[in-house]
């Protein structure tokens, strides 16, 4: 009994080590992204939010086109639940290789556990990083291909929120692929 006491006490004070790692907007996270907000405490089971490396961008349409999907919201901490919705209606639709299944299925830095950003969330990269030159993002013009808009997963009335890199601007969008960078929480 004694054993497996110090064993359990061995394994609460790595596992108080590990939450006890603290980072800066801008510092490498633990799965190789970015770092691009710190809520100052853990709650919820997470208190930062980093972003996938440019190299894991993609190009993909955020789906569910003229669909409403109740249930979505624009807040910051709701991009995982957000993805899980829109995860269930692509499911339902028979809908495949859309911007939330794709982040979904992400597998970086080994983890697993990457989401589309909530409309906020997307902000917050837009402000913390691209607004610093950190994070290799997007912003070079391209109206007919929509490059420098990324997508989130915050939908609103059939429309799906998004963020013009270049300039900041958010818009509703209807369909067409565009940029995509996933998150994870932790």
């Amino acid at each position: 009994m004694k054993r497996m006491f110090s064993f359990l006490a061995l394994i609460a004070f790595f596992s108080a080590a590990v939450f006890a790692q603290t980072y800066n907007i801008g510092d490498k996270g633990p799965a190789g992204g970015i770092i691009f907000f710190d809520k100052g405490e853990i709650s919820d089971g997470w208190r930062y939010l980093e972003a996938a490396p440019a190299e894991t961008e993609f190009r993909a349409p955020c789906g569910t086109y003229d669909q409403n999907v109740p249930g979505t919201n624009t807040g910051v901490g709701f991009g995982k639940r957000n993805t899980t919705i829109l995860l269930a209606k692509l499911k339902e639709l028979g809908e495949t290789d859309c911007a939330a299944q794709l982040c979904d299925s992400l597998s970086h830095g080994g983890f697993n556990d990457w989401f589309l950003p909530s409309r906020d969330e997307l902000n917050l990269m837009y402000k913390n990083l691209r607004e610093n030159n950190l994070g290799n993002f997007k912003t070079e013009v391209d109206r007919a291909n929509n490059t420098h808009t990324y997508l989130s997963s915050s939908k609103t009335n059939r429309n799906t929120w998004g963020q013009i890199f270049s300039t900041g601007l958010q818009s509703l969008y209807k369909n067409g692929a565009y940029t995509v960078r996933a998150i994870r929480a932790f």
